[in-house]
């Protein structure tokens, strides 16, 4: 496996990086930002951009329709926005939340829309109607993050009420709720199978839960700031995070280890993101910068164990092929284990030993040199 490799190194945004979003294809990218804009950018040699501004406060997230037709973007200024990613592109809104909107999502059809707000709710709506269709209640304070599951069937969120909770999108119901006894909820990723969720906490943490079994198998405590932002690879065997201390890194589950940290932002890593394919990433930051990689990580599918639910063992019910990896958990970890602080408790977890991933540090790079955008006006 080769180091994943700097290709762009983009400025365009006067405010931190909020949010990110790959196109189907990989060949563009949307990011959102406090200075009020979206951009889209494209990944090819010439750095041109388009800027949407039509929101009249911080942009909080933005998202890529799955068939690549629209964009959506949601605000502090309690709008949800769907636009055409063109010049001439027009642009519609929703409006519903009765505070602060930070998260957007499509389901998988890109029929529908998902958002999370400080109103504490997660709302549903028809994207070709611009039509609301239903709230989700039960958090108890500010929604940070509402994602689909990839299959469709489960939305995850999490809160300032430190609750990563379940819904069915069917029924509106909460089917279960995680609660954490230290750390509030960040962001929210899906495991491409849908079997898996990770939270990013703010107490400098990343959980990963087995929704079928409903138990956490595995924790990361390798952070020295508040974990903003996370992704599942679409092979479903590495995950990237980006944290206030500057750092990004990338985990090998099947290992349960980091395998790569990555410098270079000047700032908080505020957002990262894997395109569709897990051929390239891109991180942003507070330092309004972005950086567009190249993976270099294998694309073979995970094989992920199905835990039983009874015993100790938590053997697979599936088996893997003995030549091939399946994912590590920890066997004995309970929640209240994970948010322990004290350091004794993790000796015997593989995801705490001493750090032995590769840096790599992108200002020493040929590609560190800042692209400006330069924005299409016709």
């Amino acid at each position: 496996m080769m180091d994943p490799v700097l290709q762009r190194h983009l400025k365009g945004h006067r405010g931190k990086l909020t949010g990110l979003s790959f196109n189907p294809e990989g060949t563009r990218f949307v990011t959102s930002s406090t200075d009020h804009s979206a951009i889209v950018w494209t990944n090819n040699e010439q750095v041109r951009c388009m800027r949407f501004e039509a929101h009249t406060d911080v942009v909080n997230d933005v998202c890529w329709s799955p068939d690549g037709r629209i964009i959506s973007t949601v605000s502090k200024d309690r709008s949800v926005k769907i636009w055409v990613p063109s010049m001439l592109g027009n642009s519609d809104e929703f409006r519903g939340h009765t505070s602060n909107v930070r998260s957007v999502d499509f389901d998988p059809t890109g029929k529908k829309l998902l958002t999370a707000s400080d109103d504490k709710t997660v709302k549903l709506w028809k994207v070709s109607r611009k039509q609301f269709l239903s709230s989700f209640t039960g958090h108890t304070n500010w929604v940070r993050c509402a994602r689909f599951s990839p299959n469709g069937k489960l939305i995850a969120s999490c809160g300032d009420d430190r609750t990563l909770k379940l819904f069915d999108p069917a029924t509106g119901q909460c089917v279960h709720s995680f609660y954490d006894q230290k750390g509030a909820g960040c962001k929210v990723a899906w495991h491409p199978d849908s079997t898996l969720v990770a939270i990013a906490l703010d107490n400098c943490r990343v959980k990963i839960f087995d929704i079928n079994i409903r138990k956490l198998i595995q924790y990361y405590r390798i952070y020295d700031g508040p974990v903003n932002s996370l992704d599942f690879h679409p092979s479903g065997n590495y995950l990237i995070t980006g944290s206030d201390d500057g750092v990004t890194k990338i985990i090998d589950l099947l290992e349960g280890r980091q395998i790569f940290t990555l410098t270079g932002h000047r700032g908080p890593v505020t957002t990262v993101k894997f395109s569709k394919d897990g051929q390239l990433f891109a991180t942003g930051s507070d330092d309004c910068h972005v950086m567009l990689w190249k993976a270099n990580l294998d694309n073979d599918s995970a094989q992920n164990s199905l835990y039983t639910p009874e015993g100790s063992s938590c053997e697979s019910t599936h088996p893997a092929a003995s030549d091939q990896r399946k994912l590590s958990f920890n066997r004995d970890v309970s929640e209240a284990h994970a948010d322990d602080d004290d350091e004794s408790a993790y000796s015997c977890n593989k995801e705490n030993l001493p750090d032995t991933s590769i840096f790599v540090d992108a200002t020493k790079t040929e590609n560190f040199k800042i692209s400006d955008a330069v924005e299409v006006s016709d």
